[in-house]
Order: C-alpha cells, then structure tokens, then sequence
C-alpha cells in the first residue's frame, strides 16, 4: 500500500501533520518554479503558522522523506528544507543539523555551499508530482493571483493610487532616502526617469560603479491587482534596462541592473511566490519617515 500520512506518522492526534499537509506542497511549488530560497517568514505566511515553529515542522517531513526513500521510486529524494532560510543570514537555522548531522558545526560558507548544492537537487528533481500523489496532496495553486489577473486586463485595479499624493510622497521620500532600501554610493538620482521604450520609472539611481537602480512604487492604497502589475512592471524595466546596456554599451563593459519593487505596505502573501518566481526584488512596509 503507498504510505500516507497516516501510515508514515503513526500519530494520527498530533497537530503535526496538518501542518506538514500544508507545507509540503507550498515547497514543491518553491522547488519547481523557483531557483532561489524563501524566508521562514514567507512560509508562515503562505501556511499561517507561526514563523518560530516552522523548524518542528521542518523535520517532520524529513522525517517522511526518510520513510519515502525506502521506496526505490524515490532513493534519490532531495531534501526541500534547504528552500527555507532566514531572513538575516539566508541559510537554513541550525536546525537543519537534523537532516544533515555536522550542519551546525560548519562555517557560513560551508552552510552556503550545502544549501546550494541540496537546493540545486530540489530544483532539478522531476517527480515532485509523484511525491505529492503518493502523499494524496494536492499541488499548491497560490491564492487569488487568477482574480486579480483578470482585474487587471479589465483595467479596473486601483490605477489611482499611481498617481495620487500617497505614492507622490512615498517616491520623494525613495529619491531623498535610497539608504531606506539599501541604496548606497549614489551618484546619479532622478525622479519619472523615461527609458528607451517611453516607460517612466518613479525613481532611479546610478551608483558610483556603474549600477542602475530601477524603483517602482506602490503607496499604502494600491490593492493587491496593483501591487500584481508593479511586479511585472520590474519585469519590464528589467528587461529595457539590460536592452539598453546591449545597445550602448562598449563590449565587456557589463554593469549591473537592478529593479525594486517598493510597498508602502506588506506584500500579499499570494504574491511572494509570483515576485520570487520572477526573480523580482521587494521591498515591503517602506513607510516615509518626516
């Protein structure tokens, strides 16, 4: 009989497993569209349990990894718990030393060179779908993305907030406070700088090596259709940005691009995993300071 929860827990009264039933699929969703790690904290809240717990949780479905890889069909089972790290250190906690045993004792960039070579094999392995079916877990959709999707091909999001006094203010306040998103040694700044493809970024820099800085901004009023669209939209400018590095630029002479999307608010817990699968950077809870 293919093991189940139940069969591979054998602790039917534990709260455990409801929480591993909601984990594991949000992970394979990570490992099959993702080639980054996410924070502990964009787990919770994708799951909605607390972030200081999550490590618990964690081993237990090593633990049925383990269980799963007696089967021949999956020996090769990689582990998914290097997808999680923390926010400060981006590396797994300590407590992955309970899937690989000298973990704690290893240097950061020892941790470092683990955690890409096991993420590497969560990304490149091909029977995440199996996985899920032996489980009897259905795959992991993010919430709302679909809805918001249409409203925004409607034209009927919250455009408003583009061009009120809150996103205003909250540009001004990027364009004097760069330091607020991590934005040091600039030497150039502008305000509704116009690229190559007529596009207007809300702010942007160029640092003293060379580096563009695209940033977009979405005040405290923008809705979550909004907020969908600016993600794309640093898809966009990206995408201009390096066209016109091909263009202009003399040969080897490649500086790096950059584009933020910054949110006066916190970023919607559906739309994590559509900025990470974009490889777009974020920003969240920017608020201007007097």
């Amino acid at each position: 009989m293919a093991p189940t929860f139940l069969t591979i827990l054998h602790d039917t009264a534990h709260k455990s497993p409801m929480w591993a039933c909601k984990m594991l699929p949000v992970l394979v969703y990570w490992a099959e569209r993702s080639t980054k790690p996410h924070t502990y904290g964009e787990l919770s809240k994708e799951v909605g349990h607390r972030t200081d717990q999550i490590g618990a949780i964690l081993g237990l479905i090593d633990d049925i990894f383990n269980e799963l890889r007696k089967l021949k069909k999956f020996k090769d089972l990689p582990t998914l718990n290097c997808l999680v790290v923390n926010k400060a250190t981006m590396l797994p906690s300590n407590g992955f030393s309970y899937v690989s045993h000298n973990y704690e004792s290893l240097s950061d960039e020892e941790k470092s060179q683990e955690m890409e070579a096991n993420n590497i094999g969560a990304y490149n392995y091909k029977k995440w779908d199996e996985v899920l079916k032996i489980l009897e877990l259905k795959p992991y959709m993010p919430k709302d993305n679909y809805s918001d999707e249409n409203t925004i091909r409607k034209g009927i999001y919250n455009n408003n907030s583009s061009e009120g006094e809150k996103h205003k203010t909250l540009k001004e306040y990027i364009y004097n406070h760069p330091e607020a998103i991590g934005i040091k040694k600039v030497a150039l700044r502008s305000m509704e700088y116009t690229l190559l493809s007529g596009d207007r970024l809300d702010v942007y820099f160029q640092l003293k090596d060379g580096t563009q800085v695209a940033v977009e901004v979405k005040s405290e009023i923008s809705d979550d259709a909004d907020i969908l669209r600016g993600i794309y939209q640093c898809v966009k400018y990206d995408a201009v940005l390096k066209a016109e590095r091909c263009v202009h630029c003399v040969k080897g002479d490649h500086y790096p691009v950059k584009v933020i999307l910054v949110l006066e608010r916190e970023m919607p817990m559906e739309k994590i995993s559509v900025a990470s699968l974009l490889n777009v950077c974020y920003k969240d809870n920017i608020k201007p300071q007097d």
